[in-house]
This record gives structure tokens, C-alpha cells and sequence, in this order.
């Protein structure tokens, strides 16, 4: 596993790669403390998903820590999608 910086299309960002697996899921919450911007909403939460499909195919190694990654994005953004359209109906109520 390596993380340091790296450029992107001309800008700076992070990279994590992983080559390999975790011989124990329960270490990735020293992985977790060095990510940041992960859509999780407290610490640890990646490492009690990842624990939870311990038994799953890819839970062990890069696929399903980018899965996992991915599922704290889109229900960040469904969250966001979904506050504004209940804004937008109390809003709709509110004048009508």
C-alpha cells in the first residue's frame, strides 16, 4: 500500500493505492484516520462496513474498500437530492 500526492490533470491530489489484501479488516481503521473527504459520517464507519462483509468477495482488499467508498458517496448525495427536493415541497406548500 503507498498514499502520497500526485497531479491530475494539472491538479494536486492524494492517491492511495493497494496492491494486495488485509490479513485483518479490523486494522483498516488506521487506513480510515489517514483518509479525508470520505462521505462517512463518523470514525470507523468505513471499518464497520467493511466488517460487515467480511465474508463477501473483494471485502478484503482494494475492490471493496473503492465499493464501500462509493456507497458513502452516492448516499451522500441522495441525502443531498432529497433534502432539497423536501425544501423545495415545504416551499411549494408553504405559498400555495
Amino acid at each position: 500500500m503507498s498514499y502520497g500526492p500526485e497531479d491530475f490533470f494539472g491538479r494536486p491530489v492524494q492517491v492511495l493505492e493497494m496492491d494486495g489484501t488485509f490479513n485483518n479488516l479490523q486494522e483498516l481503521v488506521y487506513v480510515e484516520s489517514q483518509l479525508s473527504n470520505t462521505s462517512t459520517k463518523f470514525y470507523g464507519e468505513m471499518t464497520q462496513a467493511m466488517l460487515k462483509l467480511a465474508d463477501a468477495p473483494g471485502s478484503n482488499n482494494g475492490t471493496g474498500l473503492m465499493q464501500t467508498l462509493a456507497a458513502f458517496a452516492i448516499r451522500e448525495l441522495y441525502e443531498k437530492k432529497a433534502m432539497a427536493a423536501k425544501a423545495k415541497a415545504a416551499e411549494a406548500a408553504a405559498t400555495a
